[in-house]
């Protein structure tokens, strides 16, 4: 008897019960692949602004740790000795704070991020619409933020009591915190009433350039100031959200794990319990319960293959369509995300198989020939 042809067989036998039982598969790992892949996207647009920097390293002021965490004030003045003392092949100076957008009925939270516009590095690194602001009267604003608000470019908003004309809308700047608004230095400095200060300090080095030694030597000799890479600062913004996201995250992760494993364990085992007769005149014909086992096994495996690839469809649809509906919302279901919902499906065959091979190994054959 070959295992394989025989299980196909039972499957699409009854092919309403397959389509319900891959559904009910496919939707606890797509709940779970959702789940991880709107966990990296938080993650991924909370740094975004920090990940395109372009700086090797960041200077802040002493006992900043992250751009999230804590608000940073230094010396706009000491920027050319900075790069002197770190030999940096470019540098910029950024001023950020966290301010209401009002436009009509919407009012909600921005990043504001005041940067030299020539050249401009600090900026947006990526234009939706538009161009990059010119003058003290400009401003770039997210896409998203743009859509919501109803603003188009040409327009005028007020932002700080100041009037700006619409000049760009910035794409992938927008995160469930906040999105992103970008204008000059010089204005974000007279708007907020802080002339000659600024929140960062941002250093590209040489090519070679020992990043670490070069942190040792700016700390020693600049006092009140925290030399820091990208990555670090990165890290400590997602260790910040992490307090808040993880375990609410993680408790629905195992909820959608014991989903998928209760759904498949009871696939399972109604397509054993409902054949047990069946099983009874195999083993009447000869059949050990060996082969009856891998039966078995070979049903539970493919209706989680064909799960398992329903739910990698799914998945993507369903996170285009969230982001379509929701751009603050990003979605990033990486290779490794499919890779692991994938063990977790092989996983979750194991143990659903538990309970009908046992109800296998205890089936009699006699129970053929009764009525």
């Amino acid at each position: 008897m070959n295992v394989v042809p025989v299980a196909l067989r039972n499957m699409f036998h009854h092919k309403g019960r397959l389509g319900m039982n891959v559904l009910g598969i496919a939707a606890a790992l797509m709940l779970i692949m959702l789940l991880v892949g709107l966990r990296t996207g938080l993650y991924a647009t909370l740094t975004a602004y920090i990940d395109h920097s372009g700086a090797d390293l960041i200077v802040a002021q002493s006992g900043v740790s992250g751009m999230y965490s804590s608000d940073s004030a230094l010396a706009q003045a000491i920027h050319d000795e900075l790069l002197a003392e770190a030999g940096a092949q470019e540098g910029g100076h950024i001023l950020v704070a966290d301010v209401i957008f009002t436009r009509g009925d919407v009012k909600t939270p921005v990043i504001l991020v005041g940067y030299p516009v020539n050249p401009r590095y600090g900026g947006p690194w990526s234009l939706g619409a538009g161009r990059f602001a010119r003058n003290d009267r400009e401003i770039m604003l997210d896409e998203w933020l743009a859509e919501r608000s109803g603003v188009e470019l040409g327009d005028q908003v007020e932002l700080l009591g100041r009037d700006f004309e619409v000049v760009g809308l910035t794409r992938g700047t927008s995160s469930w915190m906040s999105p992103y608004a970008f204008i000059s230095l010089d204005a974000a400095q007279s708007a907020l009433g802080v002339s000659g200060i600024v929140s960062y300090h941002m250093l590209t080095l040489p090519e070679g350039a020992d990043a670490g030694q070069v942190q040792e030597r700016l700390a020693q000799r600049f006092a009140g100031v925290s030399v820091l890479s990208p990555k670090e600062i990165g890290d400590a913004d997602r260790r910040v959200v992490a307090t808040i996201l993880d375990r609410p995250i993680l408790v629905l992760l195992g909820i959608g794990s014991v989903i998928g494993a209760a759904v498949m364990g009871l696939t399972a085992y109604s397509a054993v319990s409902d054949r047990l007769r069946e099983f009874g005149v195999l083993l009447a014909v000869g059949a050990g319960p060996g082969r009856l086992v891998r039966l078995a096994l070979a049903e539970t495996l493919y209706h989680a293959v064909l799960g398992y690839a329903g739910a990698i469809l799914l998945s993507y649809a369903a996170a285009a369509a969230i982001m379509a509906v929701w751009p603050q919302f990003n979605i990033l279901i990486r290779p490794e995300v499919i890779g692991q919902a994938g063990l977790l499906a092989v996983v979750m065959t194991a143990v659903a198989a538990v309970i009908p091979i046992r109800r296998i190994l205890r089936v009699d054959p006699m129970t053929v020939f009764k009525s």
